[in-house]
């Protein structure tokens, strides 16, 4: 595992040991296939990946197993240590996005699980583009979700619990129903996880979250000298749509390239 310095930690540290078991029902083979089908419509054509965000190594274990040269970076060491369990020689990199080095050069640059949602400011998720177009070889693609409008006003704005393998997760959504293109929004999930006969333990943690409207998306990309080739939306079985909307779709799937005459 390498250490880029100046990374900062976050509640996801605390979250690592529980996180698959959250994220339990999310169909990653699925979306991989769809991802990749998509990719290669638009260009792909290597098999370097660089995961930005890749927390547990779920987002990038789909692409290990279709014959993909992966490179996996998180803020999280927590996280990243869960990767490494499950992909003990994937290379990982303890870096934070915003600060992304350069890695190589790589075929497909992906950022997945709204992860680029949790930057609160513009730009910050500038730097973050143009860490990822630092990372790409000429002619390959950079592949992100976003969180749209409708989750805010709806998963952000409302309290659920889920059970997985005996761990009780119970999401308090804190934001509007009402939420503004562009608004901020929080979440608290308590965690309560088997600890011994009759017991559990307790952990809080707390999500902050940002919307980023398409506009402003594609002009951060833009400045980070990246082009947007595509934009759809995800749909509940992990499926593109072409005609994105953000009143209908839970998750935007934005698909980059550099654009022409950047840095070789």
């Amino acid at each position: 595992m390498t250490t880029a310095a100046g990374t900062p930690v976050s509640d996801y540290d605390a979250f690592a040991p529980h996180y698959d078991a959250f994220t339990f029902g999310s169909d990653y083979e699925r979306w991989t296939q769809g991802v990749l089908d998509h990719a290669r419509a638009h260009g792909l054509r290597g098999r370097a990946l660089l995961d930005v965000a890749c927390g547990t190594g779920n987002s990038f274990l789909p692409f290990l197993r279709r014959g993909f040269e992966v490179v996996g970076c998180d803020s999280s060491a927590a996280m990243l240590a869960e990767a490494a369990s499950k992909a003990p020689h994937a290379r990982l990199v303890l870096a934070d996005m915003r600060e992304l080095p350069t890695l190589g050069a790589f075929d497909l640059v992906t950022c997945f699980d709204d992860s680029l949602n949790y930057l609160l400011d513009e730009e910050e998720l500038g730097a973050a583009f143009e860490g990822m177009a630092r990372n790409l070889r000429a002619g390959g693609l950079a592949a992100f979700d976003l969180n749209s409008l409708l989750a805010y006003r709806t998963t952000f704005a409302a309290d659920r619990v889920s059970e997985s393998d005996g761990t009780v997760f119970a999401w308090r959504g804190l934001g509007s129903a009402a939420a503004e293109p562009g608004s901020a929004a929080e979440a608290r999930i308590e965690i309560f996880a088997p600890a011994g006969e009759a017991a559990y333990e307790r952990v809080v943690t707390t999500h902050r979250q940002r919307h980023f409207p398409r506009e402003r998306v594609l002009a951060l990309l833009a400045g980070a000298g990246l082009e947007c080739v595509a934009v759809h939306g995800v749909l509940a079985d992990a499926s593109l749509d072409e005609r994105p909307d953000e009143s209908r779709h839970l998750k935007v799937l934005y698909t980059a390239t550099r654009a022409e005459g950047g840095d070789a």
